[in-house]
């Protein structure tokens, strides 16, 4: 509704437009019928006439009434409502607002294996608690099938602290990477991975659906565990970002190599099957998490 009213304010010059067009031709006929009039011979030219001279001029009275209904609408009427505000941002969908879309078909290395090298200067952990709270988490399928008795459903087990920081990774001139969020740091084998990422839409307005793809590596740079998808568990496409808002996206990584044990680290990027990577400020198609990921066994 946001958005639809923000179209009407944006394009009332249309409707203006329509309605000085409607004047003018309706304004011209009126004259015309009255010039008929004055040079008709008969009765009956001369009510045929009057009859039209007088539509011609309500139709004049109704295109300026439309004009001026646009105006106070625009104006005085539509700031005034609580659901009009141009400047807030739109709410953004947590991964509770819908069902996450099936992952693109891709194979256990979609993209050619790179071993990369953690620089020493890297911080591995931070702590720093970013604004934008986590989104709750899904009950699982136990709990749908079978409700306790009592009416208050029992607690999860989501670490008190969650791991969290901030950044400011610009991806091109689509979006910047801001933020990131985890329960936890050490997953057991073949365990999934619960991770969020906040994004912040940047001036260039993206014709692509770009994909996110969040990748667990080892430290020899073979793909541990992986999600790939749309923004916003397929809510929130990178197509209908509006610059400066704020994008939660909760990703869930499921284990490709669940015989792996040991150090491993998350790489986030974007995405295109036919036009490939977005290339970040640091110049790679990449960015790693400032975070260290354990795997046990």
């Amino acid at each position: 509704m946001t958005i639809l009213l923000q179209r009407l304010v944006e394009y009332a010059w249309v409707f203006y437009a329509a309605c000085g067009i409607g004047v003018v031709i309706y304004v011209v006929r009126a004259l015309v019928a009255q010039r008929e009039r004055k040079m008709s011979l008969f009765t009956l030219e001369r009510d045929t006439a009057t009859a039209r001279i007088m539509r011609a001029w309500a139709m004049v009275l109704i295109f300026i009434a439309i004009g001026v209904v646009t105006f106070i609408s625009t104006t005085v009427i539509l700031p005034g409502l609580s659901i009009y505000n141009p400047e807030a941002p739109l709410p953004t969908a947590t991964l509770s607002a819908g069902v996450e879309p099936p992952t693109p078909g891709v194979t256990s290395t979609p993209f050619p294996t790179i071993a990369f090298v953690t620089p020493a200067s890297t911080p591995l952990t931070t702590t720093v608690p970013i604004s934008t709270p986590l989104p709750p988490p899904e009950p699982t399928e136990t709990q749908i099938a079978e409700p306790t008795e009592t009416p208050t459903p029992e607690p999860t087990e989501t670490p008190e602290a969650a791991i969290s920081g901030e950044l400011y990774i610009r991806f091109s001139n689509l979006a910047a990477l801001v933020g990131y969020s985890l329960p936890y740091d050490t997953v057991t084998a073949g365990q999934s991975l619960p991770v969020t990422l906040y994004w912040q839409a940047l001036e260039e307005t993206s014709t692509v659906n770009y994909l996110v793809f969040t990748h667990l590596l080892a430290d020899d740079g073979h793909l541990v565990a992986q999600h790939d998808g749309i923004p916003a568990g397929g809510a929130r496409p990178i197509t209908g970002w509006i610059p400066g808002e704020t994008i939660v996206d909760p990703h869930t990584l499921t284990f490709q190599d669940t015989a792996y044990t040991g150090p491993a680290r998350i790489v986030v990027g974007l995405y295109d099957s036919v036009s490939g990577r977005v290339v970040a400020e640091t110049g790679d198609d990449y960015f790693f998490l400032p975070v260290a990921i354990s795997v046990i066994p």
